[in-house]
This record gives structure tokens, C-alpha cells and sequence, in this order.
């Protein structure tokens, strides 16, 4: 089993060429430059922050509740194609976000080992519930984060979609 779930992919069919797909979305979004000061931890005011560079892209939801903490991201590149384009690319945590879940776990393991030896004499079936909970937790932890992430999955979807006029390619 893997401890991360694997990126949900998204392939999209636009009859814009791969160049005027760039610049759409270049211009529909802000760039990702972070700040102290603001409700979301970035400046600007459009709801999708991101880059394109040449062919490559990075877009991420402008989120005002968490910063942005732990966000979804989708990352890709266009393809052009004989009348138009072929959008590409997969929605995956940030890998500060991966390292950071990573570390959280790690943290709760050794919160959870010695906890284990101290109760475990005195509350065995205490001890055993408690191992169970807590290791699950950590188990689907990133999984639960990816769940947490499906709402803002499916809104950066739809936003490649309006901008470049785009529908699924199957």
C-alpha cells in the first residue's frame, strides 16, 4: 500500500492552440507570490493562483479559511494538437505538504510508543484500543488530507475547463 494516494489525473480537449492556452490562463489567475498581510497568504484577488511557464502549468484555489495549508495543486502541461490543444496534468499535494504530513506522522509514532509501554501494564485493553485508533489515524493520515482536498479538486477542475472552453478528453 502506498502511503500517499497517487494523483488524480485530468486530461482536457480544447480547440484553442496551445499558445492561446497559455496565455488564458495566465491571465485568468494570480501569480503565486505569497504575502503576510491578506486573507489568503497571497497577494491579489482572483480565486486561482498559479504559474505558466512555456508549455507547464501550476494552478492552486485561493483559499481564506487555512492559508492554503495542506492544498491541492494541479500541475501540467499543454499539448498542442492539429486544431488545438491537449491539456494534461494531475492533481497531487504540494510536496512541502507530503514532507509535512510525513513529519506529523513521525511525531505521533513517538508520541505513541511510549505511551504504549507506560499504560500498557496497567490498561492492556486501554493500551490495545488506543494502538489501534491512533496507528489507523496515522496510517490515513495523507488520505484523509487528499479527501479534505476533493471539493477544491473538483472547483480547480472546472476552472481549466471554463477558461479554455475545454471538455474532457477520453
Amino acid at each position: 500500500m502506498k502511503y500517499f494516494a497517487s494523483p488524480t489525473a485530468l486530461v482536457l480537449r480544447s480547440n484553442f492552440s496551445a499558445v492561446e492556452c497559455e496565455r488564458r490562463l495566465r491571465d485568468s489567475m494570480d501569480v503565486e507570490r505569497p504575502t503576510v498581510f491578506g486573507f489568503s497568504g497571497y497577494r491579489g484577488t482572483k480565486p486561482f493562483l498559479g504559474a505558466v511557464d512555456g508549455r507547464q502549468f501550476r494552478v492552486l484555489q485561493r483559499v481564506y479559511s487555512n492559508r492554503n495549508t495542506l492544498s491541492t495543486v494541479l500541475t501540467g502541461e499543454f499539448e498542442p494538437q492539429e486544431n488545438g490543444a491537449r491539456v494534461k496534468g494531475a492533481f497531487d499535494l504540494e510536496a512541502a505538504s507530503k514532507m509535512a504530513v510525513c513529519v506529523i506522522s513521525f511525531v505521533g509514532l513517538l508520541i505513541l510508543v511510549p505511551i504504549v509501554f507506560v499504560s500498557h501494564a496497567s490498561h492492556p485493553v486501554f493500551s490495545a484500543i488506543f494502538v489501534c485508533v491512533y496507528g489507523s489515524l496515522l496510517l490515513f493520515l495523507p488520505r484523509i488530507f487528499r479527501g479534505i482536498g476533493l471539493d477544491q479538486e473538483r472547483d480547480i477542475a472546472d476552472f481549466p475547463k471554463e477558461t479554455l472552453a475545454a471538455d474532457d478528453d477520453a
